[in-house]
């Protein structure tokens, strides 16, 4: 991890970087990797001697001159590695492994040195790609009242999903959030020597513990466990980030963009009405998600609203008594308003007791008494929400009428002379409660359509209630899910539980069953206040989306659904089956059009359309800048709302640090005002209006490819199986969700694979045979796509896209490419499509790959290689050709070389992990170390999924 030289214990020294070039010595990121890999270096040394401290930063030193093209450095490295026994080759994957965990830290502390350094060199003026600069351009293309008018109706919808591609612990999160503290701390200039050495040894000791700190989990996590992840994420950035960011965006309108003038007389932002509402709003699939997964029940879903509830009021309380302790304005009773005054005189009829100490702690100051009879319900609320004990009599209906209060109190304070208290700290409890009322997100229940079919045949069979209808899935379970959203939205409001997603719609009548179901469930009773939404994921699907729309839509007793939820429709689209369907750039065409198709039938039925984006964090599922994707959407299909979902790790990454969370959420706000423009909407329909033909050559070129390949050729499951490891991400226990689906779900053919087992494989030599392998129909997108990720060769994310690219040229000669160029410069959409799959190839090293290779020994599986490698090259090839660039990510830098330093402590552990899982598929779970070796190969796959920073 670094020269032996800075293993001596001594905090002010900071030796050269190793390993990274001394053109870096100056780069403060550099000088944090440096030390971090210093620290674990000691800690290494102490924890497992000095022979393993030795045997790191010889892989170390080997990995980076085998990278440099060392052959003979390459050849010994793979020879030390393969020889290792299972417990040195612990030490090794488990160092490379922390020490991805801890440069990802430092990078993201880097990335808010840089966010703060653009700032700064602006000088009070907004920085270009910021929601002020956006803001900015706005007001100077259409005019203030325009663009507040526009920000009126602004919504943004993150979706947090229980889906399993965080392969990180809970534990290990928490622990290094802690780092990520003490990391934070060094940047303080007024750090003493003495703070200075603090900082290093509790940097050291919390680098102790995650060294012993077990990586991968014992027990799968249950859907409350994965609910309790999520909180860290509200209890640590959400919460506080929301009242920022709306008061950002409220700034930014006194701000034109141009040299920092004002772009009105009036009082800036917390001296005046904020112009802006709370327009972003949580929703969560935890808890909810019952897709393929039986452990979430009508209970669990119950449960997972107290959690909920239990959180947000808790934050709320925490507001209250702040402000409590703030406001501390002097007035005597007959200064009192009277609203105020009433107010109190309520207060101390409902909390006697309470009255009584807040008048002795707090005499003569009316608005803290106040506030600390709105703690005092919050805390009664919070009892009778969460069920936990303590008194509940006095507690809130519900949040409309805490806001009420608040908004009397800024009435009360405005009139007091205080508008900026009213409008600063008050206005920003507001928009909280505004925002997460007591519910903190909406849970959404999802169900596969499959299975709501099933539960109505079983109906009209008279079938006892106990019937299995997929495995752990019973006919009494589905009804019951209706029965808990009716006893949810008694307790929480209908905004707890809002919608319910239909998977794998094929047919307007597979939205007509939900409500058929919930009557059903709860008799001649009204059903329950919810929301209907298809999903849309198979290709038929997308390509007939319009055409379903107006069927779903021409149906009178749903129109009459719709007009009594504000005749708004909402429609899911699904990235990532789509994508393992049809292939990355023949799936994002389909999208496309489902889109522009949905937005023309919602416009002839009249419906306000919301498109729920299903995208997942790798670039085969939808993942990638989303900013950028928002921009290339369909004309119309955003209009000032996007609802997308935030999967696994990518939670994490966008959530875990405030600064981070602000600049990705600023980014997705002006994407958003941007594309809801009408000169957007224009300049997208002009470059689709050239593009169109162009894009569904090249969509039906790459389908076939990429169908050929996966699809038409009988033995590529056994391929994926043997070439990647597959298998062995079954016993990570990263989510509580099988990685196939159950029977009943998915086609035929899926539903037969899925129902051998699939969910456990890894167990036996016959269960890891080829010929048991699932259909690719039947396995999930987020382990197909981990897994491509894992043997290095992210087949998801660019196959098909050369072979497509080589059709148009050979019909079209190099006027084709240089067409499909000017699109690529005109067209947002063709823009992030082609610079996604460019992200894609630069993270794949099929030199690494042709290792992973070497597993697959069955007849056809050198041809299936050939062929992915020569799809790769012409992919690589023709990418740069469009583009016009010498190669890969030359127009990023940073990302460049991030990539680049990481590679050869990934090629590490990739080696680790190909070498055993040979040894691993050759031996047997009887074997006394086949546990421990398997243990490994998950280390190793955590290891590759931190130093990509990607999993599925």
């Amino acid at each position: 991890m670094t020269d032996k030289s800075t293993l001596r214990e001594n905090p002010a020294v900071r030796a050269e970087p190793t390993g990274i070039g001394s053109a870096l010595a100056r780069d403060p990121l550099a000088r944090e990797v440096k030390l971090l890999g210093a620290l674990l270096g000691q800690v290494i040394e102490e924890q497992a001697g000095r022979d393993a401290f030795d045997l790191v930063e010889r892989t170390r030193r080997r990995a980076i001159a085998a990278r440099q093209g060392d052959v003979r450095e390459r050849d010994l490295l793979e020879a030390e590695l393969d020889a290792l026994d299972i417990g040195r080759a612990e030490i090794v994957a488990r160092a490379f492994n922390l020490y991805f965990q801890l440069v990802n830290l430092a990078e993201e502390r880097h990335r808010i040195r840089v966010i703060g350094r653009r700032e700064r060199a602006a000088r009070g003026a907004p920085v270009q790609d910021s929601v002020a600069g956006v803001i900015g351009r706005l007001v100077r293309r259409q005019g203030l009242d325009a663009t507040e008018t526009l920000i009126e109706r602004l919504r943004i919808t993150p979706v947090l999903t229980a889906h399993p591609t965080e392969a990180r612990r809970r534990t290990l999160l928490i622990a290094l959030r802690r780092v990520a503290r003490e990391i934070e701390r060094l940047d303080d200039p007024r750090l003493t020597p003495d703070a200075d050495r603090d900082v290093r040894r509790r940097l050291r000791e919390e680098i102790a513990l995650l060294w012993r700190t077990a990586e991968v989990r014992s027990v799968a996590p249950t859907p409350l466990d994965e609910v309790r992840t999520a909180m860290v994420f509200f209890d640590e950035t959400l919460f506080s980030l929301v009242p920022t960011l709306a008061r950002a965006v409220d700034a930014a309108l006194d701000v034109s963009g141009s040299g920092g003038s004002r772009t009105s007389a009036g009082p800036p932002t917390g001296a005046r009405p904020p112009r802006v509402p709370a327009f972003v709003h949580w929703s969560s699939w935890i808890g909810g998600d019952r897709d393929g997964n039986p452990s979430v029940t009508a209970t669990v879903t119950e449960q997972t609203l107290r959690i909920h509830a239990d959180h947000v009021l808790r934050g709320l309380e925490a507001v209250a008594t702040r402000l409590m302790q703030t406001i501390a304005v002097h007035a005597s009773p007959e200064e009192v308003a009277r609203p105020l005054a009433t107010r109190l005189a309520r207060d101390a009829d409902a909390f006697p007791d309470l009255d009584r100490e807040l008048r002795q702690r707090f005499p003569d100051e009316p608005y803290r008494e106040r506030l600390g009879a709105i703690a005092e319900r919050l805390r009664r609320t919070r009892a009778h929400l969460s069920e936990t004990p303590g008194p509940t009599a006095g507690r809130y209906d519900g949040p409309d009428e805490l806001d009420g209060e608040l908004a009397e109190l800024q009435a009360t304070l405005i009139d007091d002379g205080l508008g900026r208290v009213a409008w600063g700290g008050v206005q920003d409890f507001r928009w909280q409660v505004q925002t997460f009322g007591f519910h903190l997100a909406s849970v959404e229940i999802r169900q596969h359509a499959s299975v709501h079919r099933a539960a109505l045949a079983a109906i009209r069979e008279g079938a006892s209630g106990d019937r299995e209808l997929v495995p752990g899935v019973s006919l009494d379970e589905v009804l019951e899910t209706f029965r808990s959203v009716a006893r949810i939205h008694a307790r929480f409001g209908s905004a707890a539980v809002p919608r319910a997603i239909v998977s794998f719609t094929s047919a307007a009548s597979d939205v007509f069953d939900v409500l058929d179901l919930a009557r059903l469930a709860l008799g001649e009773g009204r059903p329950p206040d919810l929301e209907i939404v298809p999903l849309f994921e198979s290709a038929e699907a997308l390509r007939s989306a319009g055409a379903l729309l107006d069927e779903i839509l021409d149906d009178t007793a749903y129109r009459a659904w719709v007009e009594a939820h504000g005749n708004r429709q909402e429609v899911m689209l699904g990235y990532s089956d789509s994508n393992k369907e049809s292939g990355y750039l023949a799936a994002n065409w389909l999208l496309l059009g489902a889109q522009a198709g949905l937005v023309a039938s919602a416009r002839r039925h009249g419906v306000e359309l919301t498109l729920f984006h299903g995208r997942g964090g790798a670039i085969g599922r939808g993942g990638g800048r989303i900013d950028r994707a928002v921009l290339g959407q369909a004309p119309g299909s955003i209009d000032a709302r996007l609802k997308v979902t935030e999967q696994g790790e990518v939670v994490a990454a966008h959530y875990s640090n405030p600064a981070i969370a602000r600049r990705h959420l600023e980014l997705v706000t002006g994407a958003v005002l941007l594309a809801s423009t009408s000169e957007h909407d224009a300049e997208l329909a002009a470059a689709a209006a050239d593009g169109d033909p162009v894009m569904r050559e090249l969509g039906e070129a790459s389908s076939a490819a990429y169908r050929a390949l996966v699809y038409e050729d009988a033995g590529f499951a056994g391929f994926f199986r043997r070439i990647t490891p597959i298998a062995e991400l079954s016993g990570l226990r990263i989510g509580s969700r099988p990685p196939a689906r159950g029977r009943g779900a998915g086609t035929a053919a899926g539903s037969a694979a899925a129902a051998k087992g699939v969910a456990g494989v890894g167990g036996s030599a016959a269960d890891r045979a080829p010929e048991t392998a699932p259909s690719i129909d039947a396995l999930r997108a987020i382990p197909w796509v981990f897994a491509w990720s894992q043997s290095r060769i992210d087949l998801p994310g660019w196959f098909g896209v050369g072979t497509a690219l080589e059709a148009y040229r050979s019909r079209h000669g190099d006027a084709g490419l240089d067409r499909i160029a000017d699109l690529y410069r005109r067209w947002p959409f063709v823009t992030s499509l082609l610079d996604h799959a460019e992200l894609s190839l630069a993270r794949a090293d099929l030199a690494v790959a042709r290792r992973y290779a070497t597993l697959a020994t069955e007849e056809g599986d050198a041809e299936r290689w050939s062929a992915i490698e020569a799809e790769y090259e012409r992919t690589v090839a023709l990418l740069l050709r469009v583009t016009g660039r010498p190669r890969l990510l030359e127009n990023q830098p940073a990302l460049q070389r991030a990539i680049g330093l990481r590679n050869p402590y990934v090629d590490t552990l990739s080696e680790l992990q190909v070498s055993r899982l040979a040894d691993l598929r050759s031996s047997s779970p009887d074997d006394p170390g086949f546990e421990r070796m398997r243990r490994l190969v998950q280390v190793t796959v955590n290891g590759v999924a931190a130093g990509l920073q990607t999993t599925g």
